[in-house]
């Protein structure tokens, strides 16, 4: 039987599947790590069978590398492929964390903007540097802290890494000019798209 895909991500039309994009995302946004393919399963929410279907398609293709050892196989990116960098720039910029976030807090009561800041946004923007290893987010809003944070832990889960939360009010961010808020408001920022 033939796993037929739906419609190409939303999120991402120039890939083939929500699958595909999923499984590329994971292991091009952490080109260091080997993943299982139970790991790419909990990271994708897809089925096993399709998962390893997809990553068979992908090592074939040379955009993955895959190794067999003591009976488990594991897969990461092929960072010798010519288009390496360049699908890892777009990767980053559809599934990384700006795209989860935005899903976490679109129409979330209470929240009147939300953004990325630090190592994130410096690499977003295009600042060499390692690959982040947790993302910053300033919530601005009179939403139930409680609730964001649980937001952001979901995030977390998703992503792979810690996403830090600040909440601040409307009023803390206005009249700020020094400090913590004026750093933040200094430095390179992602905002976060979010529909009401």
């Amino acid at each position: 039987m033939r796993c037929v895909s739906t419609a190409p991500p939303r999120l991402a039309p120039i890939f083939r599947s929500d699958t595909q994009l999923q499984i590329l995302g994971a292991t091009y946004l952490e080109p260091e790590r080997r993943f299982t393919i139970p790991e790419l399963v909990e990271r994708s929410s897809r089925p096993q069978p399709t998962v390893a279907r997809e990553v068979g398609r992908l090592t074939q293709s040379g955009l993955l590398e895959s190794e067999l050892r003591n009976g488990r196989r594991t897969v990461w990116a092929a960072s010798s492929s010519p288009i390496f960098d360049e699908l890892r720039s777009i990767l980053l910029k559809t599934v990384g964390p700006k795209a989860v976030l935005e899903e976490r807090f679109a129409g979330m009561r209470g929240v009147d903007r939300a953004m990325i800041y630090g190592s994130w946004a410096r690499r977003y923007h295009g600042e060499v540097g390692p690959l982040p290893q947790d993302v910053d987010l300033l919530v601005i809003g009179s939403g139930n802290v409680t609730k964001i944070r649980a937001a952001a832990d979901i995030a977390t889960g998703k992503l792979g890494r810690d996403v830090n939360v600040t909440v601040l009010t409307p009023a803390e961010w206005d009249a700020a000019d020094s400090g913590f808020i004026a750093h933040v408001k200094d430095g390179p920022l992602v905002e976060l798209g979010l529909k009401q």
